[in-house]
């Protein structure tokens, strides 16, 4: 009997020890899960977290963010790759334009790598961007309006934008960055003449106008009929396009496929003016490539205006410069005068006359090369109502503009 009950507790023992180990081996089991899940959360985690930053970046590049808040050392420090080379049957000239600035944060990197290189540039400035990137530099608060409150404009120090450009052209991009040809015609000479007044007298201003998207001064849409074309002329401004398209504001496009598309496309076009934006990380991280990219290639990097010589035009230069001189007149006239600025509340610097029957509400229709404005327009004042005396210092008008 004895040996029966000792047998029923060894049994039980052992019973007992494998139930113990059963739970211990439950335990590891367990803790190694949750351990392994741990580890999935974490990763998890950075995933959504660098999904954010991208998302954070890409608010950056078209919000007016004051430069403090952008870590600039991230894209100063990039290593340098070796550049891309892809040989054509012959050598091009090359020249960089950039729309859309100037971006605190960008541009300067954008300009610094440019003059590190000694490649002298034009920038189609943005009058809106021009505003954001006086107020963050200056810590200031700037509301944009469609129509800004010109006598502010005349007010502003634009000494920064002549440093930040010194080697380069600036030229004119509107007021906003907007579809022309979806704007009410008035609203099209505003866009366009506010921004004039805003930096036409600017050290290195080039007379030059390149519209948002390149609406209505793409080679194929500029003729004497098209009513921007009309519009330009009037006010003393050249339409510009580009010749090569980088793709830099694409969202995923990589150094070497953004540089390798470059200078394919020179290859094809024979050389040209390449279109690229300031105001987005991906140009300030790449451009010391691009350049050192066509440069080893073989091609030649010059001044836009070797490209497109009509952008050199000393006269008109010299004429349109007088014309804004009598624009900002115009409005200082108005701003200095209480009475006047009452009566005068609706002024515009320059007004748009159309032909019997036609309204000013109307929408820009003759963007495309198929569609002819019918009739001619006229903006007053006019700069070919004026001529320029013979040192070139001023504005006359013209006999026959008189006798009208």
């Amino acid at each position: 009997m004895k040996t029966y009950i000792n047998a029923l507790l060894n049994n039980r023992q052992k019973s007992t020890d494998k139930r113990s180990m059963w739970l211990i081996n439950m335990n590891i089991r367990t803790l190694v899960g949750l351990m392994q899940l741990a580890v999935c959360v974490v990763i998890v985690l950075h995933i959504r977290l660098y999904t954010k930053s991208l998302d954070l970046s890409d608010a950056l590049q078209t919000s007016p963010t004051p430069a403090k808040i952008i870590n600039t050392a991230i894209i100063e420090s990039s290593p340098k790759r070796a550049p891309i080379i892809f040989k054509c049957t012959r050598k091009y000239k090359v020249a960089f334009t950039f729309d859309d600035g100037p971006h605190p944060t960008y541009t300067p990197l954008v300009v610094k790598t440019l003059n590190l290189h000694r490649v002298n540039a034009g920038f189609f400035l943005l009058g809106t961007s021009i505003q954001s990137f006086l107020s963050a530099r200056n810590n200031l608060s700037v509301h944009q309006y469609e129509r800004p409150r010109i006598g502010y404009l005349l007010l502003q120090d634009y000494s920064l934008i002549e440093e930040l450009f010194a080697q380069h052209d600036i030229y004119l991009h509107g007021w906003l960055h907007e579809k022309i040809n979806e704007m009410r015609l008035q609203t099209v000479v505003d866009n366009i003449s506010t921004q004039l007044i805003e930096i036409g007298l600017l050290k290195g201003f080039k007379p030059v106008y390149r519209a948002p998207w390149g609406i209505g001064t793409a080679p194929g849409t500029v003729n004497g009929k098209a009513i921007l074309s009309q519009i330009l002329n009037q006010i003393g401004l050249i339409p510009a396009h580009w010749t090569i398209d980088s793709k830099d504001y694409l969202m995923q496009i990589d150094e070497y496929n953004l540089t390798n598309n470059i200078l394919k496309m020179i290859c094809r076009t024979k050389g040209g003016l390449i279109l690229m934006h300031d105001n987005r990380p991906t140009t300030a991280n790449f451009l010391d490539g691009i350049i050192r990219s066509i440069k080893a290639s073989g091609h030649s990097i010059v001044h836009p205006s070797e490209i497109s010589r009509q952008w050199n035009n000393e006269t008109l230069i010299n004429k349109t410069r007088r014309f804004t001189e009598f624009l900002r007149h115009r409005v200082e006239t108005i701003q200095s005068s209480p009475a006047k600025l009452q009566a005068h509340r609706l002024f515009r610097p320059v007004e748009i006359s159309l032909p019997t029957g036609q309204r000013q509400n109307n929408i820009l229709q003759s963007i495309d090369a198929n569609v002819r404005y019918k009739g001619t327009i006229k903006v007053l004042p006019n700069i070919n109502d004026f001529e320029l005396n013979a040192n070139n210092t001023k504005l006359l008008i013209k006999t026959a503009s008189k006798a009208e």
